[in-house]
């Protein structure tokens, strides 16, 4: 019963750590494209014409993000959701013997 507990646990750890990490992508290219429809706003752009330039402002950051190191946040991340389910395997691996 114990191992099925510590299984659950591992399980439940390992699906915050998907959700942190989407959170954290999406939330970047939500700023991004919120951005590029604030700017045009500011300058009284309306319309289709609003949207295109947003998208066309989402491109340049789009290829930065790409280049940008964004391994030391989600490293981070990684780091700290892979000690947590280290534990739990120990864990495991000591009640299955």
């Amino acid at each position: 019963m114990r191992v099925a507990l510590l299984r659950a646990l591992r399980t439940i750890v390992m699906a915050g750590y998907v959700v942190c990490t989407a959170a954290f992508v999406g939330f970047s290219i939500y700023a991004v494209l919120q951005f590029g429809l604030w700017w045009t706003a500011l300058i009284g752009i309306g319309g289709s014409t609003r949207l295109v330039l947003g998208a066309v402002t989402l491109l340049p950051f789009l290829l930065l993000f790409t280049k940008l190191d964004r391994s030391r946040p989600l490293g981070w991340l990684a780091g700290c959701f892979n000690r947590a389910v280290a534990t739990i395997d120990r864990a495991i691996a000591a009640h299955e013997r």
